[in-house]
């Protein structure tokens, strides 16, 4: 769809009650209508079902809106609403780097601290080189993400006792080898967040993602974020239906029931902490990580961490030779602990300020954080077809919403 046949659309938008008017933060409200207009061509055109954002500057949110629908009519509710809980999937890798940062400043752990001083199974040969740093920036060598490292495709699982995944895990993990040797290259690897959540377990004597609900979503007041595994029937009826695996869940909540549909959408086995993603939440609650990251690690007066720790998240932890080299790229990367950092040099497909610190979800949801201009943004335009990322959508939806900052 062009821009002169966008002109002609007419959104029907859902919005929950806001803080602030655009004027009172300094955002050029009409950018709003150019926003809205655009995840509407998005839905009409057949790439998403529904789109949401939710932004916040100088200490108020401003816009919360939704528009679209659930790509099927569940529990009698067929409209994307503000409070309509979707999954962010490995939006959670940014958590549970801020859990590795607050331990850090409680003295318990810290960046450079080697693996295998947690994980003794990490002893052995180029393993025992690796950092929690590496972990945390994908540069550990670790087995990659399914299909994004395609020259060197290993499937660690293969090397685990399904039957006993408590137990070989994290030797599976080790069998499977490594693609580079560690702080060589930027591979995305999913297995390198779930092996963090074994730190957390076992440096907090918690579960990973009891100990993140604890000092983390509680303090934020992300009183409905959760994670999938654990959601209840309240929540679940409040799922975004998306995609094509939500609809053969949906298929399956007719033979076993509701809770059908808080299956993890993606391969997870008893024992293995769901710290690469896998939570659910609201772009409202989302925000409210931002905001505290944005107020030196305070959420409405609550102290949740130091401002040194979160400093850590502007803070390049690569050197200049390490090339992404995933998802058939290469090239040089910008990451702090958890989170790409924007360089308007390097990164020509959105309009950001430089140094804002995001994180997608699978492609169909993303988080960005800017220090410059005190602002928050926090959006999902899910695909129908999954894995199936468009421009338009991600970094395009982006690029509007900072069009309006004044």
């Amino acid at each position: 769809m062009n821009w002169k046949e966008q002109q002609r659309l007419n959104p029907q938008v859902m919005t929950a009650p806001c803080e602030a008017t655009p004027k009172e933060v300094d955002y050029d409200g009409s950018r709003l209508e150019v926003l809205n207009r655009h995840i509407q061509s998005l839905i009409e055109e057949g790439l998403i079902w529904s789109g949401s954002y939710c932004l916040w500057r100088h200490g108020k949110v401003f816009a919360d809106v939704s528009m679209g629908t659930l790509a099927c009519t569940w529990q009698g509710n067929h409209q994307f609403l503000p409070n309509t809980l979707f999954e962010i999937q490995s939006i959670g890798k940014l958590i549970t780097a801020i859990a590795i940062l607050k331990l850090m400043e409680d003295g318990i752990l810290y960046l450079g601290q080697p693996v295998r001083e947690w994980i003794p199974e990490f002893a052995k040969g180029d393993f025992g080189q690796i950092t929690i740093l590496h972990l945390l920036t994908h540069t550990s060598g670790l087995c990659a993400l399914e299909d994004s490292y395609p020259q060197d495709e290993r499937k660690w699982w293969e090397q685990m006792n399904e039957k006993e995944p408590e137990g070989t895990w994290i030797s599976a993990v080790v069998k499977t080898g490594l693609h580079a040797k560690p702080g060589e290259k930027w591979i995305y690897s999913i297995i390198s967040y779930s092996i963090l959540g074994e730190i957390i377990h076992r440096a907090t004597g918690m579960e990973a993602e009891e100990y993140i609900k604890e000092t983390i979503f509680l303090p934020c007041e992300m009183f409905d974020t959760h994670w999938r595994k654990d959601g209840t029937e309240e929540w679940v009826k409040r799922y975004n239906i998306a995609n094509e695996t939500d609809l053969r869940m949906v298929r399956q909540c007719e033979r076993e029931g509701i809770m059908a549909l808080a299956a993890p959408t993606y391969p997870s086995w008893p024992g293995i902490p769901h710290t690469a993603g896998g939570q659910m939440s609201t772009a409202r609650e989302m925000v409210h990580l931002g905001e505290m990251i944005l107020r030196d690690g305070y959420y409405r007066g609550k102290r949740v961490m130091g401002k040194k720790a979160l400093s850590l998240l502007w803070t390049n932890m690569l050197g200049e030779q390490v090339r992404d080299v995933s998802f058939g790229h290469n090239q040089r990367i910008i990451y702090g602990p958890g989170v790409p950092i924007y360089s308007q040099k390097m990164d020509l497909d959105q309009i950001l300020s430089e140094g804002t610190i995001y994180h997608e979800g699978s492609g169909t949801c993303v988080l960005l954080i800017d220090k410059e201009e005190d602002f928050v943004a926090m959006f999902q335009t899910s695909f129908r077809k999954e894995f199936n990322w468009e421009h338009r959508a991600v970094k395009g939806t982006a690029s509007i919403i900072w069009s309006g900052i004044k």
